[in-house]
Formats: C-alpha cells, structure tokens, sequence
C-alpha cells in the first residue's frame, strides 16, 4: 500500500522533524535553568551558623574637618577547617563619618587577609563574598536573609550563612550614595564610598563584610581612609582569631542532600 504523506520519516528528504528539534531544544533549556537554580542561595545549600564569633577591638573616633570618622562593631566569625584542611572566615563592621557640612565625603575601606599560607575570598554564585555590591544608590540595595557561599563541609559544597546578624541595612543616611569595588585582589576586599553632598545631617554609618579562604590561622588587617573636603584622615584597626583551633560546634549529618554545585572557584 502506497505510504500517504503523513508516513513520512526523516530519511525520505534528509531532514529531523520539527516536533523532535523543539523536544530537544526543550530538554537544553530545562537543563539549564535546573543547573542556574541549583546556584540560588536555598538550593541544595546547608544553613549553618558560625563555630566561632569574637568581637575587634575598635579604636577611638578620629576628628575630621568639621566632623568625625570611626570604624566600629567590628567582628570576626569563622568556621572550623573541613576535611580539605580549609576554612572560611568573616571581617564584619561598620564605617561612621560626619561630613560636618554639604562637602564631597569619600571612604576607602581594605579588609586583607594576612594569614599564613594560601588565602582568597570566598565566592558567592559569580561575585566574590562581600557586600554591600557595588550600587550607585546605596541606600535601596536589600540585604539578603543569608551570605551564600561556596565551601565544602560534609556532604554540602554550598552553604548559607546568616548577614543580618551583623548588617540590617547599608546605611542609614538619606543623603545620595555610591559605592563601589577597586579590582580585585584575591586576599584584599575593598569599598569605595562616596557622598557628593556630605553625609547629611548628623553620621552616617555604613556597613559591610567579606569572607574568605583560609588554611590557616585567621588574620589580617583593616585599612580605611576617609576625606572630607580637602582634610583626610586613616584609621587601621589589626585582627587575629583568638580561638585557636576552631571547634566544630555543629557536626553535619551525612544525610544533608545538597546537591553537586562546584566548590569555591
């Protein structure tokens, strides 16, 4: 029986049937987004809470022009070395500047890590772990619920850590302000704030945080650098973990199903 055009199969005219083109484009884009969602924070992650939390002495304010500047309420978090012999740890604080007046402020903050051995920030999906982002109007970036990063411990290769326990909001000013990164150095986060208009009326202050790598004992160095005006000030403030070594308050259970994200790139 003659076949009808219907029975047409892809080798009478050399070319694949459009319903099966569109199944396997379908596959490759399911695929896709089940690898990107697999990178949210809360996806396959372990939400865990620091081993260890100690607070950063904190010098005296510092008299700038008219105003002042300070870096306060800094802390230090870390968690305990996984079986890779690696641990990830936190630089947590808060910047404080009074313009004194409507002057260009600007404040450079260099948060380094000066352990002993290889260090580097952790990783975040495809930024590095530091906030507050880069923004050109701080004070409408949210702060996340968590810090999402990227570190192997147990069965999990993706974990989430709490932020708002250290940063609500990124400033409390209403006066215009940016922020931005310097580059990037694998051992060295940076922030660069600046406020056209001056600070406003009264401080305002400004947080932040970063987490990195580390195989060693956590160390390293705050370096901020404040300008009002044509007047400028520094302020360098050392930590080191006083816990040593870290105990792993919170064993993982071998059951955490966390699905299969790279470790930190």
């Amino acid at each position: 029986m003659p076949s009808s055009p219907s029975d047409k199969g892809p080798d009478q005219d050399g070319r694949i049937p459009r319903a099966a083109i569109i199944v396997v484009v379908a596959g490759l884009v399911v695929s896709a987004l089940i690898y990107a969602i697999s990178f949210l924070p809360g996806s396959g992650s372990l939400e865990i809470d620091w081993d260890t939390d100690e607070p950063i002495a904190s010098p005296p304010a510092k008299t700038l022009g008219d105003g002042s500047f300070a870096v306060s309420r800094t802390r230090l978090s870390a968690l305990a070395p996984n079986e890779d012999g690696v641990l990830i740890y936190r630089v947590a604080g808060v910047v404080s500047i009074d313009s004194g007046g409507r002057k260009v402020t600007r404040v450079r903050c260099d948060v380094k890590s000066q352990v002993e051995g290889d260090t580097r920030m952790a990783r975040s999906v495809k930024l590095r772990a530091a906030w507050p982002k880069p923004s050109e109007a701080l004070g409408i970036q949210e702060v996340p619920e968590t810090s999402f990063v990227k570190f192997t411990t147990g069965d999990s290769k993706k974990i989430d850590l709490p932020i708002r326990d250290v940063v609500q909001r990124y400033t409390d000013s209403s006066a215009p302000t940016e922020v931005k990164w310097d580059g990037y150095v694998e051992d060295d986060q940076n922030w660069i704030w600046k406020m056209p208009d001056g600070t406003g009326p009264g401080t305002a202050t400004l947080p932040w945080l970063v987490i990195f790598e580390s195989e060693t004992r956590p160390e390293g160095m705050i370096d901020c650098v404040a300008s009002v005006g044509a007047e400028s000030t520094q302020i360098k403030v050392p930590f080191r973990q006083d816990e040593w070594p870290i105990t792993d308050d919170q064993p993982n259970s071998d059951e955490v199903d966390t699905g299969d994200a790279s470790n930190v790139e």
